[in-house]
């Protein structure tokens, strides 16, 4: 932290230096720092069942294990291997923390024999064997095939049975002397004769398949002299063993299937304790909060990347708005704005939603909050106390309002409060026909499901922290659950009307069905208790939203909390690769920043990158490219001009580096080889930037 505050300039462009710098990168630092851990609790408590259902069948797998050492003679029965297969969905970049996480508490609790292999990593059996002993045994170098070379040591050759000796000798039982320098890892699962050997295996449809099948059977061979437990990681469903293993290899695992939880699970948690919250100051805007939540639903399902995608709005957020320094608790907030300067000041007069404030005051108090100082930090105290307020009440009520929606015909506000949420980001809910209509709704349900409904909004706000002023809401709510519970106890409410009509009022000529619209109309009309007190409760519900759940952009300064910023968002977490990478050949100066780097416009200086002379070269070529020529110019701009009209004598590293950068070139894809001119090159792309 100190560290990164004493390079603080390094963090704001020139344009964006203000006072409140310093006290906008603490800020954003102490905020990210709340919202970091409330995710890290989240998911350790999503994750909790599943991490102990895992451990209690790595520890019974092998409860009555008896170990018998390799060649003893006595005939061993083709023997099951433990098999746990881990449904974990598709999030692919979720599972790197979600197996990690797994690895330490079955190493904390278990075993301290854990091994946590890749696809990646394990290309063949020879290298799935030294990956898994290398974990296992702590010495990863006997195995690896650049050890003997570097350490002049003999490699141990990775194979079970060696694995087999090494746990005999590790479980024999010590001598005293012996206990008293146990590792820690050992020590901590002194208590197991035998721990288990588990296997992770985290992405099984990654790996060859001839490889997971020699493994398995390997395994299976070694029972008797390896406590051996797999966990099969699988993304989609336990039907990928079966596709990837024969029938009599797959015969040789025990498996028991473990379902993790879906990633909108814990995505709908994230979002309710960390994004919907007054907790947290900070608040996504509807354009972007719209936007994180769809590429999370039709790209990856990665929750990492959500929260990614919310680190860098909160960031940007901080970086390039210097209102973001009263974006904090409210204390500070008021001591920050006292601490504001002119210029600052003059910051908070430019945002739009302040001046329509403005617009909307009397002249004189325009006048003061133009031109005062004094009086404008009196003003902005008193409409960020209205903001505190109104998000201390906002995510109560909202919570309420979704208990009456979330089961009505064709779901008018979505399944998830998220769904109400981002609707009530951009407009006034309750302005909507949507709510109209759904209201309407609500006013025919029967009392069993309006106390239901009743009961579910008293336990939502029992569960929140609601400010004092809703203490009356969730008492009025008690009290009309209290009174459809005495409903058949109340008297017959009715609206008399007149017991006789009078006759002389009716027109002397009628047709018929005027004169049934007439005397229906003056007849006698009565209602219910149960629809009196239903017309109460729904009525009590809507004034509650009309008050409460304003959209924020009505409110002035709500830009203070709010980020918005579609574009720039877009641009660095849902961005053009193909843009980004044009951008980075013609201009690689735009991303490194660096002034060696920075040329004219349609210029190519010696200075870039290889491959960026490469790029701009071929990019004053036609359809298809003279390697030859090529070459030629290349080396005329590494070089220099000359006057000389003979062709360049070229040196190898010249040569090299110009083979190197067209090969990249072909690896990205702006060219192709080509047979109708072996010495040619085909253009595959157009309109460079």
């Amino acid at each position: 932290m100190k560290y990164f505050a004493s390079f603080l300039g390094r963090y704001f462009a020139d344009g964006l230096k203000t006072n409140t710098a310093q006290v906008r990168f603490d800020i954003c630092q102490t905020l990210w720092e709340d919202i970091s851990t409330d995710v890290q609790i989240l998911q350790s408590d999503l994750n909790t069942k599943i991490f102990d259902d895992l451990l209690s069948f790595s520890k019974s797998a092998h409860f009555n294990f008896k170990l018998c050492k390799e060649g003893d003679g006595t005939s061993r029965p083709i023997q099951e291997v433990p098999t746990a297969a881990l449904i974990t969905g598709v999030n692919m970049p979720d599972h790197d923390l979600m197996f990690s996480n797994l690895v330490s508490l079955l190493q904390e609790r278990v075993t301290p024999y854990v091994a946590l292999l890749r696809s990646k990593d394990c290309g063949t059996m020879k290298n799935i064997m030294a990956k898994m002993m290398g974990l296992i045994l702590g010495t990863k170098d006997l195995f690896e095939e650049d050890a003997e070379e570097q350490l002049n040591v003999k490699r141990v050759p990775p194979t079970l049975s060696v694995l087999a000796s090494w746990y005999a000798s590790k479980t024999t039982c010590p001598s005293p002397s012996k206990k008293k320098r146990m590792s820690g890892g050992e020590a901590r699962n002194s208590g197991v004769l035998f721990p288990p050997i588990v296997i992770v295996m985290e992405d099984l449809e990654g790996f060859p398949a001839h490889v997971v099948q020699d493994f398995v059977i390997a395994c299976s061979n070694h029972l008797a002299e390896l406590p051996i437990v797999l966990v099969l990681g699988i993304a989609t469903a336990v039907t990928a063993v079966h596709r990837i293993l024969p029938s009599t290899v797959s015969a040789l695992l025990c498996i028991e299937k473990f379902q993790a939880p879906p990633s909108t699970e814990y995505l709908t948690q994230v979002i309710s304790k960390v994004v919907m919250t007054a907790r947290h100051h900070f608040k996504l805007g509807p354009k972007v909060f719209r936007l994180l939540l769809d590429i999370f639903l039709y790209h990856d399902f990665s929750v990492l990347n959500y929260i990614r995608g919310l680190q860098f709005a909160l960031m940007d957020h901080f970086y390039v708005n210097p209102l973001s320094a009263l974006c904090c608790s409210k204390e500070k907030a008021e001591a920050n704005l006292h601490a504001l300067s002119a210029k600052e000041l003059e910051e908070i007069r430019k945002a739009a939603s302040f001046r329509l404030f403005v617009e909307g005051q009397p002249a004189k108090a325009q006048k003061q909050l133009l031109l005062d100082d004094k009086y404008l930090k009196s003003a902005v105290t008193e409409l960020l106390a209205d903001l505190y307020d109104y998000h201390a009440a906002y995510f109560p009520v909202l919570s309420c309002l979704f208990c009456f929606v979330r089961n009505l015909p064709k779901h008018p506000f979505g399944k998830q409060i998220r769904e109400l949420y981002g609707t009530n980001l951009g407009t006034s809910v309750f302005d909507s026909e949507v709510y109209k209509d759904s209201f309407a709704l609500l006013r025919t349900l029967s009392r069993d499901e309006l106390l239901s409904i009743l009961g579910k909004c008293i336990e939502s706000l029992s569960e929140t922290d609601v400010p004092t002023k809703l203490d009356s809401v969730t008492a009025k709510l008690k009290e009309f659950v209290q009174k459809f519970k005495d409903i058949e106890d109340l008297p017959q409410a009715t609206v008399e009307a007149d017991a006789e009509s009078n006759s002389d009022s009716l027109p002397k000529r009628m047709d018929m069905h005027t004169l049934r619209k007439t005397l229906l109309e003056k007849k006698k009309k009565k209602q219910s208790a149960y629809t009196i007190l239903r017309h109460d409760v729904i009525n009590y519900v809507d004034k509650l939203c009309r008050q409460y759940l304003k959209a924020p952009k009505l409110y002035p300064l709500y830009e203070i909390f709010y980020y918005d910023n579609l574009g720039e968002i877009r641009k660095h977490i849902n961005g053009s690769p193909r843009i980004a990478v044009q951008t980075a050949l013609s201009n690689p100066y735009h991303y490194l920043q660096n002034e060696s780097l920075h040329c004219e416009a349609g210029a190519i200086s010696p200075s870039l990158p290889d491959i960026c002379i490469v790029y701009k070269l071929h990019l004053e070529c036609g359809r298809l490219i003279n390697l030859y020529d090529w070459l030629q110019a290349f080396a005329t701009v590494i070089q220099g001009d000359t006057d000389d009209d003979q062709p360049k004598q070229l040196n190898k590293e010249i040569q090299a580096r110009f083979i190197r950068a067209v090969s990249e070139l072909q690896f990205l894809g702006f060219i192709k080889p080509t047979k109708k001119k072996t010495d040619h090159v085909a253009r595959l792309t157009w309109g460079g930037c």
